[in-house]
């Protein structure tokens, strides 16, 4: 562990306690699945810090008529039910979106998340999805080639947010050897 609780939680000015809890579960999440390094940890970080201001896993915020419009029977996302735009909206450290990923990802885990979603709130999943959309997106990779506009995007899907992602990257980096 690259980071201490306190300097991320000052970075991101998020609760210590919740850093001090769920740093060590993404920690030994990236570990377990061997993509642990220096700077998988500012991307986590950085991803994390930059889905919320709490460093927990969190649920994505809107009305039910919003994630109809949003999320309901889009096919991309695997979404056939009605229902299925709130039930899968986004949940975690970075959210994970749509019936297909929480399918996708329970059966990585271990954990039913289409019965279930709200699993992927508990923080030791949380962790455990975090370093599989890590590993599965590529991210290791995009942080060995330096390219963090490419490791926003393959996280986020697109560059919204990339002005918190980079005020959260560059102190982080600063800290590095």
């Amino acid at each position: 562990m690259h980071f201490s609780a306190d300097a991320i939680a000052t970075i991101l000015h998020a609760p210590p306690a919740n850093v001090e809890a769920h740093w060590p579960l993404v920690v030994e999440a990236l570990a377990a699945l061997q993509i642990l390094d220096p700077a998988v940890e500012v991307a986590a970080i950085a991803s994390i810090g930059s889905a919320g201001y709490l460093f927990a896993p969190e649920k994505e915020q809107g009305s039910a008529s919003y994630f109809r419009r949003v999320y309901e029977f889009d096919r991309t996302l695997g979404n056939t039910e009605s229902g299925d735009g709130a039930r899968y909206c986004g949940r975690g450290f970075i959210p994970l979106v749509g019936r297909a990923e929480y399918a996708r990802f329970g059966k990585l885990v271990g954990v039913d998340l289409v019965a279930e979603p709200d699993l992927a709130l508990d923080p030791g999943v949380a962790a455990r999805l975090l370093a599989y959309a890590f590993m599965l997106k590529g991210v290791p990779k995009a942080t060995a080639e330096d390219d963090w506009v490419q490791v926003r995007q393959l996280i986020h899907g697109d560059l919204s947010g990339w002005k918190r992602f980079r005020g959260i990257l560059i102190p982080l980096q600063k800290l590095l050897p």
